[in-house]
C-alpha cells in the first residue's frame, strides 16, 4: 500500500463517527477539480505502512472508524490484504471513498465484509463522465460499482460536486434520475482552493440556495 497522508482524527469525513483518514497514491482520473492534487499526481511522500499501522494502534481507543481516501485506493494491488491487516491491528471498522473505477476490487472487499461503509463518487451523468474525470472513462465500469453498492447491506452515501464550469443544473437533474433518486445522494459544492486545474479558481462558487430551489429534498454539503 502506497500511504500519501495520514489525518490522525476527523470528525467530518463519516458522518457520526471520530475517524483516522488515510489518503493512498494515484489516481486513474484528472479531475480538474481535485482537492488532493499532490496525491493524484503522486507527488506526495509515501508513508511507510508500518508508521500507519504503529499511529492507528496508539489511537484506536479514541477513534470510531478509519476512513480509507485518495486518491484512488482501489488502484492499490494491495489493497484487500491491508484491510485484513488493519481489521487485526485495531479493530475499527473502515469506510472507503472510491470512484468506482475499479468494480472487481470493490466485489471483493464487499465479499470478504472488509468494510463497513463505502462513500462513492458519482460524477456526472453517465454519458458526461470523460469530459468531467479529464480522461476516457469505461463508464460501465462506473456503473457496475453503483449497481454493487445500491443492494449493499452497509453504511453507504454517493456524491457528486457541482462544478458549474463542468455541469449545469440540468445535469444534476440528470445525476438525480440515473440514481433512481436515492435518498442517500449528497450534492457537494466546488470549493476553489488548492485544485488540480487553477484555471477552475477563476469560476464563482455555486451558492447552495441555488441548489436547493434545483434539487429540493436533496442533501447539499459545504
Amino acid at each position: 500500500m502506497r500511504i500519501g497522508g495520514y489525518l490522525p482524527a476527523s470528525f467530518l469525513d463519516w458522518k457520526g463517527r471520530v475517524t483516522a483518514v488515510l489518503f493512498t497514491l494515484g489516481c486513474p482520473f484528472r479531475c480538474p477539480y481535485c482537492h488532493n492534487p499532490d496525491l493524484v499526481l503522486e507527488k506526495a511522500k509515501p508513508i511507510p505502512a508500518e508508521e500507519v499501522f504503529a499511529r492507528l494502534s496508539e489511537r484506536r481507543t479514541f477513534l470510531d472508524g478509519i476512513v480509507l481516501s485518495g486518491g484512488e485506493p482501489t488502484m492499490q494491488s494491495g489493497l484487500p490484504g491491508f484491510l485484513r491487516e488493519l481489521r487485526v491491528a485495531t479493530g475499527l471498522p473502515v469506510r472507503l471513498d472510491t470512484n468506482g473505477s475499479n468494480p472487481e476490487i470493490l466485489e471483493t472487499l464487499l465479499e470478504e465484509e472488509l468494510l463497513a461503509g463505502v462513500a462513492m463518487d458519482v460524477k456526472a451523468p453517465w454519458r458526461k463522465y470523460s469530459r468531467v474525470c479529464g480522461v476516457s472513462v469505461d463508464e460501465g465500469a462506473v456503473i457496475r460499482s453503483w449497481e454493487l453498492l445500491r443492494r449493499a447491506a452497509l453504511d453507504v452515501v454517493f456524491r457528486t460536486t457541482f462544478v458549474p464550469a463542468l455541469l449545469s443544473l440540468e445535469d444534476l437533474v440528470g445525476v438525480r434520475n440515473q440514481l433512481e433518486d436515492d435518498p442517500r445522494w449528497i450534492v457537494q459544492r466546488f470549493r476553489r482552493t488548492e485544485i488540480l486545474d487553477a484555471n477552475l479558481a477563476l469560476f464563482p462558487e455555486p451558492s447552495p440556495e441555488c441548489l436547493r430551489e434545483a434539487l429540493p429534498g436533496v442533501n447539499i454539503s459545504g
